[in-house]
């Protein structure tokens, strides 16, 4: 019997070894995606790719006013082209080239709160170098081009504005960027790419806009992989929401009008 008792010991002892080995082993796996994840971040940062971020702003357009400032830049006002072009150029003279929104931490520019946006965007799709990420809603592939250099995956930005198409890819090309990130043109409610194309997918305040959302995430679901990642910043409403209030009625409809939803 006192032969047994040490032999049971002896085995809860090896196998609380082993849990606590198992335990450190996906601890340690946990701070190295961490710590790689960080170095990335440090290398963008050292890269200004967060401070100045200049492929955000490619005309040095930020800080300038005045319709000479728009026409020396090389974005000209072409008259009788679609308010989309017109729209698309004023908007990089505000924003860069990522048209989103951000939330503005103590401290940080414009430019750094949508870089961090993006990156932490990035972070939950979980890809890395030589992955296919679609992003679907890409502007003129501001988003696309710095999560691409972020991550090292090759983007495929979809857009159903052919301007979009042509401008972006034009950045691209000027800003070396051209072999991780390509803009084509579609429609998010018919993606024109096989089956299980992508290891991940993204868009940010794009599908508010899709005709019909259901169908839109359905598509998206389509082409990933089985197993793939879908993360998405989105335009919604809370529970918090009172539509009897004046007040929130007054700030859903102008984020709607602003954004182009109504």
């Amino acid at each position: 019997a006192k032969v047994l008792s040490v032999a049971l010991v002896l085995l809860a002892g090896l196998l609380l070894a082993l849990l606590i080995a198992l335990v450190i082993r996906a601890v340690f796996n946990g701070l190295v995606r961490t710590t790689d994840f960080l170095q990335s971040l440090q290398q963008r940062t050292r890269a200004h790719l967060i401070g100045a971020r200049p492929e955000a702003d490619p005309e040095g357009l930020l800080g300038r006013t005045g319709a000479s400032d728009v026409e020396a830049s090389g974005l000209t006002f072409v008259h009788g082209r679609d308010d989309h072009d017109v729209a698309t150029k004023m908007f990089e003279c505000g924003w860069g080239t990522s048209f989103h929104f951000a939330d503005r931490r103590r401290g940080e520019t414009p430019l750094q709160s949508m870089a961090r946006h993006e990156y932490f965007l990035a972070g939950r799709l979980g890809v890395n170098k030589g992955a296919r990420v679609i992003e679907c809603g890409c502007g003129v592939g501001g988003a696309a081009r710095n999560i691409a250099r972020f991550t090292g995956a090759s983007v495929t930005g979809v857009t159903p504005n052919r301007f979009h198409v042509e401008r972006g890819n034009f950045l691209s090309k000027r800003e070396g960027a051209q072999h991780l990130v390509d803009l084509t043109h579609g429609d998010v409610m018919k993606l024109p790419f096989a089956d299980g194309t992508f290891d991940a997918a993204y868009a940010i305040e794009f599908t508010c806009h899709a005709p019909n959302r259901v169908g839109a995430y359905a598509e998206i679901h389509r082409v990933l992989r089985p197993g793939g990642i879908f993360a998405c910043y989105e335009w919604c409403l809370t529970d918090r929401y009172d539509h009897s209030s004046a007040h929130h009625r007054e700030i859903r409809e102008a984020i709607e009008a602003a954004d182009g939803c109504v």
